[in-house]
């Protein structure tokens, strides 16, 4: 995930806002320290303070977290953070140099791979030495990552498709999200496990934003207008045009003048900047995609047909 921080420098009635990007260095680290441990007491009160559950969970997710984060300094992203969010897990948070097709995958896939592996080499040890411990090891690890590679934008198996197919994959997400959703649910039944139901209610809300944005985009394009451009690409009549469209089409943002610019401004140029696509360098061969693809599909069916082959050998 990707996110820059602005603070609002002037506001004139017909101008697009001119901001400039907020300093986040000095309290990056304190901002992350303070996130995990609230994140950790979240889980130490809601599951009866299952010490060694919370420890395996945290670890998975800062090594998952950390995967992003070491790739995105390697490609020199600025401003690079982790910040946890108590029952939904973490994002790292960082602004490219430059937009690289190539560069968003390899981010991407350096999140649930290691995790993947990890879960796997767990899940051999538990077949050899029949420790439920590892068994449990590997239950989150896979389940964790595997469930990341889902293809359900944000999680990070959405982006890759996204990123993968520019122009189809934002047209085939809404059928991917309905598809998730209702197998998520068939296992939320199967396992009489409903807090699976709070993920369903998350992809139907992802849903109806990919919806409304799909309407603002379908209306710009009626009025040619691009919107694969950054925030700073933008001219005046352009921005107005895209600010007019979301007003239409968010009700989030129904109280804001289509006409005027407004002083508390931010929120709408938030969601401009979930319009705009910005212009990405597609440097990525046809054969390098299907390697990535394959990479896909068997890092999500390989572990779960492997989990499901150890399950029978495992004796509570």
């Amino acid at each position: 995930m990707q996110e820059e921080i602005y603070t609002a420098q002037e506001f004139l009635p017909n101008k697009k806002p001119v901001f400039e990007k907020a300093a986040q260095n000095r309290n990056i680290w304190l901002r992350t320290g303070v996130s995990l441990v609230l994140y950790i007491l979240a889980y130490y009160i809601f599951f009866h303070r299952d010490i060694a559950w919370i420890f395996i969970l945290t670890i998975a997710i800062i090594l998952h977290e950390g995967g992003h984060y070491i790739v995105m300094k390697i490609f020199r992203y600025k401003d690079v953070y982790i910040l946890f969010v108590p029952f939904l897990g973490a994002y790292v948070s960082g602004s490219p140099q430059r937009i690289s097709q190539k560069q968003r995958i390899i981010t991407l896939l350096a999140g649930p791979l290691p995790g993947i592996v990890i879960g796997m080499i767990s899940l051999w040890v538990f077949l050899s030495t029949s420790e439920v411990v590892y068994y449990k090891l590997s239950l989150i690890f896979i389940l964790l990552n595997v469930f990341n590679l889902l293809p359900v934008s944000p999680l990070d198996g959405g982006q890759i498709l996204e990123n993968l197919f520019v122009k189809t994959g934002k047209a085939v997400q809404p059928y991917l999200l309905i598809a998730s959703a209702v197998c998520l649910f068939y296992i939320a039944v199967a396992l009489h496990n409903y807090i699976i139901i709070f993920f369903v209610w998350f992809i139907v809300i992802r849903f109806r934003s990919i919806q409304r944005i799909s309407a603002v985009r379908k209306e710009l394009d009626t009025a040619n207008i691009a919107y694969n451009k950054n925030y700073e690409e933008l001219s005046d009549d352009e921005y107005m045009i895209i600010r007019k469209a979301l007003i239409i089409h968010i009700p989030a943002l129904k109280e804001y003048d289509p006409e005027r610019i407004s002083e508390e401004e931010d929120i709408i140029v938030s969601y401009t900047g979930k319009i705009l696509t910005g212009s990405i360098n597609m440097d990525l061969s046809k054969n390098q995609k299907k390697l990535v693809l394959s990479l896909w599909i068997g890092f999500i069916f390989v572990p779960v047909a492997f989990f499901i082959y150890a399950s029978p050998h495992l004796t509570l």
